[in-house]
């Protein structure tokens, strides 16, 4: 099994020792053994030929995510690197570190936690100093799992949007990305064929997608280490202002603020994003839906700060 990386946010001379392949057809070509150097010139030339993303076996993805998150703070701050790249990388390690961290057993969570405060740290710091978050993502979509993709988008929307309708300190912030990022991990215990189905679910099919939220929670809350607001944010994302949510049912009175905000960022994201049923819509359609055929779902407050910072 091969995880995709991409060209454009790969620093040359810097790689670990990992071999590096090429996608043709259905197969993965080696470009380079894990003893050679990746030059700018193999940068140039795959790129000049339209090659965009180079793959890792699974069986080394570790390794090379311990050494682009280990670097990234220096990677950031170089004046050398283009903003956008810095973005790709910034955003694509937190997708690797998703995924990594999906695929294993919960336990994982707790012993990479200081990795993940760490990522949730420099997106805070990008979304904080960046105006460019919802292109910089979007230009990750096609390229990665939904899910994935999906997590670390929902993160920086809902970081986005806290800091540009509440007051808060940088602890809460933390608390309300890590939450974020987290809020779908209970579909770890959904069956895979559910969550990718092409058409209309059953009725017995969606009851079982909508317990992912209380399967994150439980899970999440046994572990010890994630706080109320990050907790409250997993369990109650898909609760509606007009009590039409679930798993609870409350209404707007009862949703935190945190998870009012994360449920917008998340079905912004779910509409904008392709998925195996449909295309993904542009941004002015997902929000004619959300004020539309999804009214009484959310704060409107809210949803109206957040249609303005797309402006």
């Amino acid at each position: 099994m091969y995880r995709m990386i991409q060209l454009e946010s790969l620093v040359p001379e810097t790689l670990p020792g990992v071999a590096l392949f090429i996608k043709h057809g259905d197969n993965h070509v080696l470009y380079k053994n894990p003893n050679l150097s990746f030059t700018q010139n193999d940068k140039e030339r795959l790129l000049e030929n339209n090659v965009n993303q180079l793959f890792i076996k699974a069986a080394e993805m570790s390794t090379y995510n311990q050494y682009v998150e280990e670097n990234l703070p220096m990677l950031l701050s170089d004046d050398n690197i283009e903003p956008l790249v810095k973005q790709n990388m910034l955003y694509q390690a937190s997708i690797n570190y998703v995924q990594e961290i999906f695929d294993s057993p919960a336990i994982a969570i707790k012993q990479n936690v200081e990795r993940c405060r760490n990522l949730i740290s420099l997106i805070l710091n990008d979304v904080m100093n960046s105006d460019g978050v919802i292109n910089a993502l979007s230009s990750l979509v096609d390229h990665n799992t939904y899910t994935y993709v999906h997590s670390v988008q929902v993160a920086a929307y809902s970081i986005a949007l806290h800091v540009k309708m509440l007051e808060l300190d940088r602890d809460e912030l933390m608390d309300v990305g890590i939450g974020s990022l987290f809020h779908d991990y209970g579909k770890v215990y959904v069956p895979k064929e559910l969550l990718d189905k092409p058409g209309k679910l059953t009725a017995s099919e969606f009851m079982e997608v909508k317990k992912h939220p209380v399967y994150g929670y439980s899970t999440l809350k046994d572990l010890e280490i994630f706080t109320p607001v990050a907790l409250g944010i997993v369990k109650h994302h898909h609760e509606k202002e007009n009590g039409n949510g679930y798993p609870d049912g409350l209404f707007s009175y009862d949703i935190a603020r945190s998870s009012k905000i994360t449920a917008i960022a998340d079905v912004f994201s779910a509409l904008t994003t392709t998925r195996s049923y449909r295309n993904a819509l542009s941004k002015e359609s997902a929000l004619e839906i959300m004020y539309g055929e999804m009214e009484g779902s959310f704060d409107m407050q809210y949803l109206n700060t957040f249609r303005e910072s797309l402006c």
